[in-house]
């Protein structure tokens, strides 16, 4: 029998060091956005000062738990703290495409014309020296006829809106680099069990955002026209949630969009989809920053799950896992997860039927 690769000791390397030793650490990986973050607390016999500081903000690093890599970004802050009793230095941090996030996205022209999503999303990157790389089985999809940078709008909202465009999530791996990949398609080699390696668990089943009927309408743009060749501007579909007990209708009003038929429809399904999806969440602790492979947790990854109130597929998908070590609760790690249909991208149009009027001919 092969013996279960230990959690291993958190280390940060700066500099050219490589500092371990921290008795408080939480490092959060993520599935459904970016950057990925760390924040890490230790002990120091004496005030922090001049050449002894490890690691300052703006130093970039590379965090590892045992000989795996997490997160390759920056340190954003560097705190020493000192009193008469104590000596203590944190360091906070996030992953390289925090760049995306916090700043505005820059493009010379303000508009990118017949880009796929992985063109836009490497071209928005460059300047932040980002890789963007396409996940196992991913593609990138029909080309966006055009994307109009908003001022001061950042290089992640649009990165995003054209991800769930082309059924993707967008998320940061180890390497820092910018993953744009459809939902769950690795599974874990375990999973987490009441009784077997769950210490806590919290599962939460909402009906409240749940509807009988979604009843999702098209306006055309002039209202006194009509809506791809019908005879009134007006289109709506229904879908029907089975699981809802009671009738529960909503009217929900799409964007426009060149088919704006075919866009409703597959709005509704996905309102119906997302919300039941969305209705049941469970977090749980469990007691190892591995699985039974001795693969560390990761997000977007299917794992069987099995804890009292669970009433959906006990198949779900991790959104996110926290590594946390400290002296009260031990070495545990955090797991947030979602079925499947949850993490379904919402369909949204990014050709208005304004653009679409006046294409010209044979663009799309």
């Amino acid at each position: 029998m092969t013996a279960i690769k230990p959690d291993g000791e958190l280390s940060i390397e700066t500099g050219g060091k490589s500092i371990s030793g921290w008795e408080e650490i939480d490092v959060t990986l993520r599935a459904e956005g970016f950057p990925n973050s760390f924040s890490m607390r230790m002990s120091s016999r004496a005030p922090v000062t001049g050449a002894a500081v490890v690691a300052k903000a703006g130093d970039t690093c590379v965090v590892k738990i045992g000989g795996d890599k997490v997160i390759t970004g920056y340190v954003d802050r560097d705190t020493n703290e000192v009193s008469p009793i104590s000596h203590t230095l944190s360091l906070v941090g996030r992953g390289k495409t925090q760049d995306l996030v916090d700043c505005s996205a820059e493009w010379d022209s303000g508009q990118i014309k017949s880009a796929t999503v992985l063109e836009v999303a490497k071209k928005l990157a460059k300047p932040y020296g980002i890789t963007v790389k396409l996940g196992e089985g991913a593609e990138a999809g029909n080309p966006i006829p055009q994307t109009n940078l908003t001022y001061g709008e950042t290089a992640a909202e649009i990165i995003q809106r054209d991800a769930r465009n082309a059924g993707l999530l967008a998320y940061e791996n180890a390497d820092g680099e910018l993953i744009l990949a459809r939902t769950g398609t690795v599974k874990a080699s375990s999973g987490a069990t009441y009784g077997v390696n769950v210490q806590a668990s919290s599962v939460t089943n909402a009906m409240d955002q749940r509807f009988s009927d979604v009843r999702c309408a098209a306006l055309s743009q002039n209202v006194m026209g009509d809506i791809a060749g019908g005879d009134d501007s007006f289109f709506y579909h229904t879908e029907r949630d089975p699981n809802v007990p009671r009738h529960r209708l909503v009217y929900l009003v799409t964007e426009q969009a060149f088919d704006p038929r075919f866009f409703t429809i597959l709005k509704a399904k996905w309102e119906v989809s997302r919300r039941a999806g969305r209705s049941s969440a469970v977090q749980v602790t469990v007691d190892s920053w591995r699985d039974s492979a001795g693969k560390l947790w990761a997000p977007n990854t299917l794992i069987p799950v099995d804890v009292p109130g669970l009433r959906v597929d006990k198949q779900m998908c991790l959104s996110e896992v926290t590594f946390h070590r400290s002296s009260e609760r031990g070495t545990v790690a955090d797991l947030y997860l979602l079925p499947p249909s949850a993490f379904a991208p919402e369909p949204i149009s990014l050709q208005n039927a304004a653009i679409a009027d006046v294409a010209p001919s044979g663009q799309s």
